[in-house]
């Protein structure tokens, strides 16, 4: 079969390319759950725009006295830094879109230059420009030179493009050397640390002599940025072309020997389903995963917020320290807690125990997590942040009592598949529909606000929280009966909707 020309190749990539995002995006959502994403997606878009146009009412109120390209130019690579993870965690990688074209006469060099060129066109580099664009045009074509004022806004975007390449290079590390990816990652948020616990200030020093330099017209800062974007784009295009050569790993070739382990007949059922929910858990690729990830948030992304010296201590932010130090699993693994059990659910179904105690395990396991993880980032409170040890307490008790609660309602409502065999990838967002995003707002809200609202009476609103938490505790079998409830309502669907999805 002849191998179509140039352009009408690129032409047939986007049409078809088109075609199937509209459609996939129609076919996931609801009119009422487009409305809410719109709103939502407007309103940042809004903020972003007047946040960057009106920039210097921001600045002069937090940081009077400093010009407001000072102090953008001053932050820029930590904005960055923190955008990256952001894209990390949520973008996916053109490798799977260009699986599908391997068989068709078309050049595998034309796919990954497509490919590669469309993936840039994402939420991750559309709304950074929102705030840029307009800051650009009114603090940056007034201060800078001619030059200046191009190299400026060219790096902006390479260096968000540079970010896209980088979030491929780490992810193909990542499929085959995990153990040098954490060892990375856990070398550079320690130079992050100690760059601000020491306020070393090499970061901002760094970026503000980096942008400054190129407003003034500085060609070599400019190129070595540029360089340094060139170097991802080739490096991420050979990872690309690797990952097509290789197939993806999705188990391991040694034969794990099976240890047999046994439940004392007084935890009876409940205690068996618990041990069954921990070897699933660590048996299995996907959701061991999950636990890595909030570890990670509990540990590693958590020495960032507490290092910071500045920026991070309004009582909002700490609300947010609380819910993430000892409620990282709640909220990672315990979003999909029955979508884990999704291929063997009608299985489950026809098994002769009751509904409660499968909801009591899950339960139960979700409010012993907390106690887990608040042992684990319990060292780093005591190392960074010692004052923030009653909130780290407090929030113990509101996580188990109501994060878990609150978590396990969404849970009950699944009805996405999950293929915990075969999803090898790191941030595999399989099963995750907008209700899961959004459910975030009614799970952080409200202790955030409560806390913003207490203001200075910060003891106090940890003592509520923490006795809310308490009293939900207390009552945690009628909560499994309420729950209980609601699953066999739901469990005819949730059933139908796992065997359609994992079709």
């Amino acid at each position: 079969m002849k191998s179509p020309a140039g352009a009408s190749v690129y032409r047939l990539l986007f049409r078809n390319q088109w075609k199937t995002s509209s459609r996939t995006l129609l076919s996931q959502q609801s009119v009422f759950m487009w409305v809410v994403l719109g709103v939502i997606g407007f309103y940042a878009g809004f903020t972003l725009f007047v946040l960057g146009y009106f920039f210097s009412a921001f600045s002069e109120r937090f940081m009077a006295g400093e010009e407001p390209l000072h102090v953008v130019n001053r932050y820029l690579l930590a904005m960055f830094i923190s955008l990256f993870f952001m894209r990390f965690l949520f973008q996916k990688t053109p490798r799977m879109k260009i699986t599908p074209y391997l068989h068709l006469p078309i050049a595998r060099n034309r796919l990954i230059l497509f490919f590669q060129a469309s993936s840039l066109a994402s939420l991750h580099n559309l709304y950074p420009l929102i705030f840029f664009l307009p800051f650009w045009l009114r603090f940056v074509l007034p201060a800078g030179t001619a030059g200046g004022q191009v190299y400026w806004l060219v790096s902006i975007l390479g260096i968000l493009f540079g970010s896209h390449f980088l979030n491929l290079v780490l992810r193909g590390v990542l499929k085959r050397y995990q153990g040098i990816f954490y060892a990375l990652i856990i070398l550079f948020i320690f130079v992050v640390v100690l760059d601000e616990t020491a306020e070393l200030g090499v970061i901002q020093g760094s970026s503000a002599f980096l942008f400054g330099h190129m407003l003034e017209g500085g060609f070599t800062s400019f190129a070595l940025v540029m360089t340094a974007v060139a170097c991802l784009a080739v490096s991420s295009t050979i990872v690309l072309h690797q990952s097509l050569r290789t197939p993806v790993w999705v188990g391991s070739e040694r034969r794990r020997r099976s240890i047999r382990i046994t439940v004392p007949e007084r935890f009876g059922t409940t205690g068996r389903l618990i041990l069954l929910e921990l070897l699933l858990l660590w048996r299995n690729r996907r959701p061991r995963h999950y636990l890595l990830v909030s570890v990670l948030f509990s540990t590693m992304y958590l020495i960032l917020m507490l290092a910071a010296k500045n920026s991070l201590d309004g009582r909002a932010l700490d609300a947010l320290i609380g819910l993430f130090a000892s409620g990282g699993f709640v909220l990672n693994y315990g979003q999909l807690m029955f979508s884990w059990d999704s291929t063997h659910f009608d299985c489950m179904l026809a098994r002769n125990f009751p509904a409660r105690s499968l909801i009591r395990a899950k339960l139960i396991l979700l409010q012993l997590s907390c106690g887990l993880f608040f042992l684990l980032s319990l060292p780093l409170f005591i190392w960074l942040k010692p004052g923030l040890l009653s909130l780290h307490v407090a929030f113990l008790m509101y996580n188990a009592g109501i994060t878990s609660i609150l978590v396990m309602e969404l849970a009950t409502r699944n009805h996405q598949a999950v293929d915990i065999e075969k999803s090898g990838s790191f941030f595999n967002y399989e099963g995750f529909s907008a209700r899961h995003w959004l459910w975030f707002i009614p799970t952080a809200l409200p202790p955030t606000l409560f806390m913003v609202a207490m203001g200075d009476e910060r003891q106090t609103a940890l003592l509520v929280l923490a006795g809310i938490g308490l009293l939900s505790l207390f009552f945690s079998e009628g909560w499994a009966r309420f729950f209980e409830k609601g699953l066999l309502v739901r469990k005819y669907k949730m059933a139908h909707g796992f065997r359609m999805n994992a079709r």
